[in-house]
């Protein structure tokens, strides 16, 4: 078949090249249209944040040089202005300690004087008191005696970049006025390490993305401070670096913005670079692309949609049947129209319920059959006790122990009333223990020279409810198949309490006769596979514990048995915590 006769022919295809159409078109013109859009206002938003953060990068150097030059305020104080104007005599080492004991205090009350490496105090002719070599000789730098010789009666702080102890520093040389003859007595110089300017710039660099600079203009020491790193990674420049910049966004390269300190006269220069203003707008284009291709991606996935829309639904029923017939009764078919599809998954959904509601049924009256079964094997247990128990007072009754009568028959009265519980199936752990004492009484009755009984049981079990009847037929087992098969005195110990698992856990430890491995492998087999332990003498009673225990409720709970043939027997039953 051509292409041509496939176009014209296949309705899939047309409907395919129809989606397509409709939806990249309008799209991609939609796209360019918003990438134009975008970049302007990527370009207005970077203008305006480096021009917002030039402001505040001015505001913020201000305020550091504000601070600094409040020590300038010294130079007014009486002691500063007699140090001044008097040549070298008596007095100066008073005036010099008053002086830096101002240095100190200004310090503790100006937060940027730890930016402060050094403050000098300098005369007319020489006399200098500094912190750090406290009063002696010091004259001005050549730079600032030709600054001071060109503007004698200039007030404002003058700047440069020197030397301190091999570190690049700022210093501020302020003249000192005395206010009555308005004369220039002296001067102080400020050493500031510039490293605080510095980090401003690093810190304004790194959140605009472009660096920033600051130039001072001044005719006779121009200098500039720069973050180097962030600066040379965009332009390479080596000198006049200002120019470049002006010819590098005349090439469209960058874009600059420029503020001027009121405090400084410093110019601060932001270069926002191209490549930042485009990353951006690279984004914008990346997700115009990425959704015409998803768009093209979609309308193939909705065309096959389209097409396959009468063969899905058959297919889904065709796999919930398929579940069905594997034994998993939990399927459903979920409908979402009302074709006749649809008619055929409700018909499913209801010959499901039947089938579950059948299944449900027929366990229900296996589970009755199960518990009829149970109640006639305690109904045997129950009679052959009652009549041990009965033949016991008579034969003390016949001995004139009136006493020993009284004692077992009410532990048979109590012993009895709570088999019975009115029928109910659930007592507490405290019943069932006072059930096993009161057996256990009779027991003793019996066997008076050859049984011990030892109960350790957690007060905390107590409340939470147990099976009636399951602790008894356990220790009537210790008794009968252990005990009572020894030679010398029987002991049995009763545990009760919570294991590691947070389940309750009763231990029963005899240390009677106990089992051989082969009959012991036996038992355990049939309790595993929930039979009656076929032993000579029964064993129907812990058979019917484990029964009633997995019927309620299922694994891990139930009956695990050890024990050493000629040393005794012991019982693990774990049951859950419930109230």
């Amino acid at each position: 078949m051509s292409i041509k006769h496939l176009f014209v022919s296949s309705l899939r295809t047309k409907f395919l090249i129809m989606f397509v159409v409709l939806t990249v078109i309008p799209l991609v013109f939609v796209g360019m249209i918003s990438y134009q859009k975008a970049m302007n206002i990527i370009s207005e938003n970077a203008i305006s944040k480096a021009q917002l953060k030039g402001t505040q990068l001015s505001q913020e150097i201000d305020g550091i040089f504000q601070n600094i030059m409040r020590f300038t305020e010294i130079g007014k104080q009486e002691n500063t202005i007699r140090f001044l104007m008097e040549d070298w005599n008596e007095h100066d080492y008073e005036d010099a300690k008053s002086i830096l004991n101002m240095f100190t205090t200004y310090r503790e009350i100006i937060p940027m004087s730890r930016h402060i490496l050094e403050i000098t105090i300098i005369n007319q002719s020489g006399k200098a008191l500094s912190e750090s070599k406290g009063l002696h000789a010091n004259q001005l730098s050549s730079t600032i005696n030709e600054e001071i010789d060109v503007n004698r009666h200039t007030t404002k702080p003058i700047m440069e970049l020197t030397e301190f102890n091999s570190a690049t520093v700022i210093s501020i040389t302020q003249p000192i006025i005395w206010d009555i003859t308005h004369e220039t007595i002296g001067y102080m110089n400020i050493i500031v390490d510039h490293t605080v300017i510095l980090s401003l710039l690093e810190e304004a660099s790194l959140e605009q993305n472009g660096p920033f600079f600051i130039q001072s203009n001044h005719e006779n020491f121009p200098f500039t401070i720069y973050h180097h790193d962030l600066y040379t990674e965009i332009l390479h420049i080596e000198t006049d670096f200002i120019n470049d910049l002006h010819e590098a966004e005349s090439e469209q390269s960058v874009l600059i913005t420029s503020h001027e300190s009121d405090t400084t006269g410093w110019h601060i220069f932001g270069v926002v670079p191209e490549k930042e203003l485009l990353k951006e707008a690279n984004s914008i284009r990346n997700l115009i692309m990425l959704t015409v291709v998803s768009s093209i991606i979609f309308t193939i996935s909705l065309y096959i949609f389209i097409t396959s829309r009468l063969i899905r639904p058959i297919s889904h029923l065709k796999d919930k049947i398929k579940l069905a017939s594997n034994g998993d009764l939990t399927v459903k078919v979920e409908n979402h129209s009302y074709d006749e599809i649809s008619e055929l998954g409700q018909s499913f959904n209801r010959m499901i319920e039947k089938i579950k509601t059948l299944l449900e049924t027929s366990i229900n009256k296996e589970k009755q059959l199960k518990m009829a079964e149970l109640r006639a094997l305690q109904a045997q247990i129950n009679p052959h006790f009652l009549y041990n128990t009965l033949d016991t007072i008579i034969w003390m009754a016949e001995a004139k122990k009136e006493k020993d009568v009284m004692t077992i028959t009410k532990a048979l009265s109590h012993f009895f009333r709570i088999s019975l519980n009115k029928g109910k199936d659930l007592i507490t752990i405290e019943q069932e223990i006072s059930h096993v004492k009161n057996y256990l009484v009779i027991q003793k009755m019996r066997y008076r020279d050859i049984l011990d009984i030892q109960f350790t049981i957690n007060k905390e079990i107590e409340p939470f409810i147990i099976h009636k009847l399951t602790l008894q037929p356990l220790i009537e087992n210790a008794i009968y198949h252990g005990i009572k098969n020894k030679r010398g005195k029987g002991f049995i110990h009763i545990i009760g309490d919570f294991d590691s698992n947070k389940h309750i856990c009763f231990r029963i430890t005899d240390n009677g006769l106990g089992i051989e491995e082969t009959k012991l492998a036996e038992i355990r087999s049939c309790l595993l596979a929930n039979e009656p332990v076929q032993t000579a003498k029964g064993g129907y009673g812990m058979y019917n514990v484990q029964e009633r225990i997995r019927l309620y409720y299922g694994e891990p709970y139930g009956i695990e048995i050890d024990s050493v043939y000629g040393m005794g027997t012991t019982i693990h039953l774990t049951i859950p915590m419930e109230r």
